[in-house]
């Protein structure tokens, strides 16, 4: 018996059904997919068109994220706005500014990829009710609510780096729990505010207490080593500002009409740059503060018994302003602020002499405005930086600089009287 080649089918018949059957169920995958993505793309229009229409909302689509911003009238609380949000998609801002009627945030925990959520002027809020526990938030931002007595939702916020609660005027007590990424806390005009602890937030950098009336005490403030910013203006209940000596890192302090006995706490804190103040009566010299290395501004103003220049840190470059200070008759001792750019001693009634300007050669701007004992400004005439000197209300008279030769010939003399 011979043997030869016998050709054999490529695809047997089981196999040729396999592929067959293979085919169509990828084939109608493929259906389904085009049917859902059609589907998806119909409800996610007819969701955002509701939400125009319902609500008066503005959504703004993005790549992969979207913004939100609604001021309706409809809104009241967000269970059925953040429902209709969903089925857009993941948004990652959502503005609530002027909703008038918005009651409360109830609705608002389903929208997890949230990272900023703004409600600024809405007078009816009287519930944050739906942020606790929120994974994503960065940004909180409640501004004027105006009818706010309850903060307790905000707890377990991990992620939270900013808290703003400014003009919350009805609220009493700010417990504030489980936020540790927070950095920027905000509670300026909140006037009924007794007292706050922050000892459990020791990354704190920026911290803003000004108008908070009855506000008698800040508790861990010594513990926060990474704060650069304080304002603590307007709040006239502090007796002084405890642990204020710790703030190693501080930049920017402003404790505008608060009660300072004691000067010592702000006299060495070695980063500070900017110090504003006003309204105490303790301070009569600089003399407490010449520990400030790096002070590159200082305002003060309206402090009764100030009288003397006396000890100004030399670093004070940007701008020296002592204003409305009545018993100060002598600038001796800015001359040791040779880089000083501006100088303002408005309102210094007793204020009799500007011989030491005349050593300021980096001065741009010079405010003399109701000095009214200052009738000779000869001592600016070298000054060749010198760019505007305001004069309205002052002794010098505008007769007396027509003639004045003065370095730099382009200097304007402003007697226009202000503040």
């Amino acid at each position: 018996m011979g043997y030869g080649w016998r050709l054999r089918p490529a695809t047997s018949p089981s196999s040729m059904k396999s592929a067959t059957r293979y085919l169509v169920i990828s084939l109608a995958a493929i259906i389904v997919v085009i049917v859902l993505v059609f589907w998806k793309r119909a409800d996610r229009e007819a969701a955002i068109e509701e939400l125009q229409m319902r609500f008066n909302a503005q959504v703004v689509l993005g790549e992969e994220e979207f913004y939100v911003g609604c001021d309706g009238e409809a809104l009241v609380d967000l269970v059925d706005f953040s429902a209709l949000i969903k089925r857009v998609g993941e948004p990652a801002i959502v503005d609530l500014t002027g909703a008038p009627n918005l009651e409360s945030l109830k609705g608002f925990e389903v929208l997890t990829s949230v990272k900023s959520l703004v409600v600024i002027d809405c007078p009816k809020l009287t519930s944050i009710e739906g942020v606790a526990g929120h994974p994503g938030l960065t940004e909180l931002i409640v501004m004027d609510a105006i009818q706010l007595t309850d903060v307790s939702p905000l707890r377990g916020l991990s992620s939270l780096i900013t808290l703003d609660l400014s003009g919350a005027v009805a609220l009493e007590t700010a417990t504030l729990k489980n936020l540790p990424a927070l950095e920027n806390l905000f509670l300026s005009r909140c006037r009924k505010l007794g007292s706050l602890d922050v000892s459990e937030f020791p990354e704190l950098k920026q911290l803003f207490l000004d108008g908070t009336a009855r506000l008698s005490s800040i508790k861990g403030l010594e513990g926060l080593s990474q704060l650069t910013d304080l304002d603590v203006s307007n709040a006239t209940s502090l007796e002084g500002v405890s642990g204020i000596s710790g703030l190693s890192s501080l930049i920017v302090l402003d404790i505008r009409n608060v009660d300072i006995p004691d000067f010592s706490g702000i006299g060495n804190l070695p980063a500070l740059r900017v110090l504003r103040m006003g309204g105490q009566d303790t301070i009569e010299t600089l003399e407490p503060l010449s520990g400030l290395v790096g002070l590159k501004e200082i305002h003060l103003e309206a402090c009764p018994n100030f009288r003397s220049l006396k000890g100004i840190p030399p670093s004070v470059s940007q701008y020296a302003g002592f204003t409305h200070c009545p018993k100060l008759e002598s600038i001796a001792g800015i001359e040791a602020c040779e880089g000083l750019e501006q100088l303002d001693v408005t309102g210094c009634r007793k204020l009799k002499s500007i011989d030491e300007v005349a050593k300021l050669s980096s001065l741009v701007q010079l405010s003399l405005v109701k000095c009214r004992e200052v009738n000779d400004i000869t001592p600016v005439v070298a000054l060749e930086k010198l760019t505007i000197v305001t004069l309205g209300g002052s002794g010098v008279l505008p007769d007396s600089v027509e003639d004045l030769e003065t370095a730099n010939p382009d200097i304007i003399f402003d007697f226009a009287v202000g503040e």
